[in-house]
């Protein structure tokens, strides 16, 4: 949602610690946009202030002066955050009929109550086992009807709750570590919490999540506090609270904490890539499924194709390559799953328009079959194989959720030998690699891909401050590039994140990367990665920061190829020939045996003048690699600067009649034509090139002006080629 300008300045001024700014510009909200109760709270902190303004300018020294100023720019900010959550929800008719419900509700929502009522749904649901077998279930599914009912609100009410007291968040930090609540009512609190924090910073429910992801006993507690402290952050209002960076520096005294983070930081970049993973299963995977499949889906249903007989009689070994085929397509999409891709995302983002759906406390709730609405699809369908699938497919819980309801609109027009396995549990699931669903990351993957799911998909999920929003880069998401983590253990573990973001070919997200390496953290693979980041960045990089790079790595280790090869290839694209010349002597002095570089080095010579130094050379080469049509293009050029074109042209119309002709050829062919008096024939090689490369003619002149001006062609002559092209 976006913010009020007026309350944009109340904030900027509370990021400063700049309280007489903030109480102004608060006093300028409210004005615009009333609101009582607020304006009796922001009088009574303005007369504070100035009261502690008037003695401090009398010259009476507190000595408690910076704990009452904190103490009151603790109070605007909790006016600010109050002021700011009001708009929010008056804004939205959504927020606003939720906000409305609740707070009609006769239910006492204090801290006591609450815990008081989830511990009594514990006990309750144990003592229905004690029941004669027949009143079981009646009783159980009332019960759990109710339960859920109490946890949708109680979720409304905690992602819509204003900041916290020390005390309020103490009792629910206990409540979530207590054996004595539900984990699936601690995995919902948790993530209402997560919301609510994302809407508006609060220190409190910052430190309760901190809190709970370092004492929880419960994995999946555990990693959904985790992903709520990293998604809650705030380290613009460090000023304010720099308790917020006492806590995350005592967490990152814990490598296993550091490791973990590097885990969540790198499925989240998975997770943001879901779309362009599914391009992928839709472009190349799903085509070669869908070729060798046995089914046909028809208006009436799905039915099995049956097997011509005569097929199977010339062609014998065709079921066994269409089985290898259909293997090899399922086993790419199962690595991509095993690496960390939402390989489900796509399929299963239309299947979210179910009533279950439409509350909101739903797309974060931990699958059970307890709730009414699974109970009473499970009951209709009667399928061993779909609670058997539920229970051991690696979905995460929304989709687990899809799964149910849309079977049950499906399973009528499924092959009728089909529905009967399925029905008594005979139908087998594919063999797929073993996956422990009770491994903390694996919990944390899943948890990740319910709340992806919800940010890109629920209509309602704009209301909130979610860190999946369409943005330019990463934005949010790459949590290892807030200030919070600059300097800290953390930093030994951003290689692997920028090597990642490199792979994925997020150049952008990778320099915010390495703009947060300290000084002591810059080392050759610092300055390697830097420079290959800087040449496919979106803003061209300056020439002297990529030569830095390369220079600085190679003061690091001056005889290393990869530094060299990266050094000599920018020189040259610099035009400082001489520079790059002196590099590519030096790398084949250090590596004879690669004739490549010897062959740049050529290139370098010619692009100096050095024509017939390099010609002894390029004659060598073209003896010892005939066939080799790198040595033929260089040797050519060379020839043809040396003026001697009798021997170029040759060599031209090879290179054009190869397989591996290359578009300039087309080009370089022109020149040594339009140099040795055939402009008739020059001027057809120009237009090829145009063609081919759909440059612009003047690239013709502006690529070799010095050559052209050299060999005696006059500045109408110049015009006149570019006329006839």
């Amino acid at each position: 949602m976006e913010r009020n300008e007026a309350l944009k300045r109340v904030l900027s001024a509370l990021s400063d610690c700049n309280l007489g700014l903030g109480l102004t510009e608060l006093s300028n909200y409210l004005a615009a946009w009333p609101m009582a109760s607020l304006q009796s709270q922001q009088d009574a902190l303005r007369n504070e202030y100035e009261l502690m303004l008037r003695y401090w300018k009398e010259g009476f020294r507190e000595p408690r002066l910076l704990e009452i100023y904190n103490g009151l720019l603790h109070r605007l900010y909790v006016l600010y955050a109050d002021a700011s959550l009001g708009r929010r929800i008056g804004g939205s008719a959504y927020l606003s009929s939720s906000y409305s419900r609740i707070m009609s509700q006769p239910r006492e929502w204090s801290v006591v109550n609450v815990r008081q009522e989830l511990e009594s749904f514990v006990s309750d649901a144990a003592l229905i086992d004690l029941e004669p077998s027949n009143k079981q279930e009646p009783q159980r599914e009332a019960l759990y009807g109710r339960h859920f009912e109490r946890m949708s609100n109680l979720f409304d009410y905690l992602s819509l709750s204003r900041v916290w007291s020390a005390s309020t968040s103490s009792a629910f930090e206990e409540m979530l570590l207590s054996p004595t609540v539900d984990s699936l009512d601690q995995q919902l609190i948790v993530s209402a919490l997560t919301l609510s924090l994302m809407n508006m910073f609060d220190i409190n429910k910052f430190r309760l999540l901190v809190h709970v992801y370092q004492r929880s006993s419960d994995d999946a507690v555990r990693e959904r506090a985790l992903v709520g402290w990293v998604f809650g952050r705030n380290y613009t209002l460090s000023g304010l609270f720099p308790e917020e960076q006492q806590l995350v520096d005592e967490l990152l005294t814990d490598e296993a904490v550091c490791h973990e983070l590097e885990e969540l930081q790198i499925q989240l970049i998975y997770c943001v890539q879901a779309e362009h993973d599914n391009e992928i299963i839709q472009s190349e995977i799903m085509p070669e499924l869908m070729r060798n499949n046995q089914l046909r889906i028809t208006r009436d249903g799905i039915e099995e194709v049956e097997e011509d007989a005569l097929d199977e009689i010339l062609h014998p070994e065709a079921d066994d390559e269409r089985m290898e085929r259909m293997e090899a397509s399922i086993s790419k999409m199962m690595n991509m799953q095993k690496e960390g891709s939402d390989i489900y995302f796509s399929g299963f983002s239309q299947m979210k328009r179910f009533p279950f759906f439409q509350q909101l406390s739903n797309w974060f709730l931990p699958y059970t079959s307890h709730h009414p609405l699974v109970l009473e699809t499970m009951k209709s369908v009667k399928s061993k194989f779909l609670e058997k699938f539920v229970d051991t497919g690696v979905f995460c819980n929304s989709d687990k959720y899809s799964l149910v309801f849309a079977y049950q609109q499906v399973v009528d027009r499924l092959p009728q030998s089909v529905r009967e396995m399925m029905e008594h549990g005979d139908f087998q699931l594919a063999d797929v690699a073993y996956v422990d669903v009770q491994n903390p990351t694996f919990i944390r993957r899943m948890y990740l891909q319910d709340v992806y799911r919800f940010s890109r998909i629920n209509h309602h999920a704009k209301e909130f401050d979610h860190p999946f929003k369409k943005d330019e880069g990463l934005g949010h998401i790459l949590f290892f590039a807030s200030p919070l983590f600059h300097g800290s253990r953390l930093e030994s573990h951003f290689n692997r994140v920028t090597a990642h973001l490199v792979r994925r070919k997020l150049y952008d997200d990778a320099g915010r990367m390495l703009n947060q390496y300290s000084e002591s953290s810059h080392d050759f693979n610092y300055y390697m990665v830097k420079a290959s980041v800087l040449q496919h960045q979106s803003d061209t990089p300056s020439p002297s920061a990529l030569l830095a790079c390369y220079e600085h790595a190679l003061q690091l280790k001056p005889e290393h190829e990869k530094a060299l090869q990266g050094y000599a290839r920018t020189l040259f694209s610099q035009e400082k020939y001489e520079e790059s010349l002196s590099v590519y002597d030096k790398l084949t002095t250090l590596y004879p045996e690669k004739k490549s570089y010897e062959l740049n080095k050529m290139v370098c010579m010619t692009k100096t003048g050095q024509y017939e130094g390099a010609l002894n050379t390029l004659f060598r080469l073209h003896y010892e690699l005939p066939a080799d049509d790198n040595v033929a293009r260089v040797l050519a050029w060379a020839l043809t600067c040396a003026g001697r074109y009798d021997q170029a042209l040759p060599l031209y119309e090879r290179l054009l009649g190869s397989e591996s002709v290359a578009v300039d050829d087309y080009l370089n062919q022109g020149y040594c034509l339009w140099f040795s008096g055939h402009v008739e024939s020059a001027i057809d090689s120009f237009r090829k090139y145009i063609a081919d490369s759909g440059e612009s003619p003047s690239v013709i002149i502006d690529n070799e002006r010095p050559l052209i001006t050299a060999k005696g062609i006059t500045y109408p002559e110049m015009m006149l080629m570019l006329g006839s092209i």
